[in-house]
């Protein structure tokens, strides 16, 4: 990841931070395990050979938990992600078995600990989601926008569907 990408993702999650302290919405409340009432969520660790996706996964968990708990870099608890798996495939062909939709797929495992003593407070390792995109055969960087608008709508679904069955106890 270039320094300009990286510093963007800070700003990005210092933005975050920012604005949603103490904000959540109402049916978002709830009690986290453990009693976490503060996560710190460092970028993702990405041992996926697809480059830079972890800031797009990252921020999505950011905006998704600042709704429940204070987010911040000196919280008391981390939230530790692993992407572990990116792939693509395809779905469905037209007529002339021409490939028209791809399947993205992520696994990712994720870990809350408390900072001061290690102990793990909650775990899910295989945590895996999915969405397809179509393909435009005549125009690559229209289909390699579709993969990136996939990524982030999965991102996004996986983060809310996370945290809402961290906040059910599942």
């Amino acid at each position: 990841m270039n320094g300009n990408r990286l510093a963007s993702v800070f700003v990005l999650l210092a933005l975050l931070v920012i604005s949603g302290c103490g904000y959540h919405t109402v049916g978002k409340g709830g009690r986290m395990p453990g009693g976490v009432e503060s996560l710190a969520i460092p970028v993702f660790e990405n041992r996926t050979a697809k480059p830079d996706i972890e800031s797009d996964l990252t921020a999505a968990f950011v905006t998704e938990f600042v709704t429940s708990v204070k987010v911040e870099d000196t919280a008391g608890h981390a939230m530790y992600g692993v992407i572990k798996s990116y792939g693509l495939r395809p779905v469905s062909f037209t007529k002339s078995d021409i490939n028209q939709e791809y399947r993205l797929t992520v696994e990712l495992a994720l870990t809350i600990v408390d900072k001061s003593s290690g102990r793990i407070i909650w775990r899910k390792e295989n945590i895996t989601d999915y969405e397809d995109f179509t393909v435009n055969i005549n125009d690559v960087s229209e289909t390699t926008e579709s993969e990136k608008a996939a990524l982030r709508k999965l991102a996004r679904d996986t983060a809310r569907l996370v945290k809402e069955r961290m906040l059910e106890r599942f």
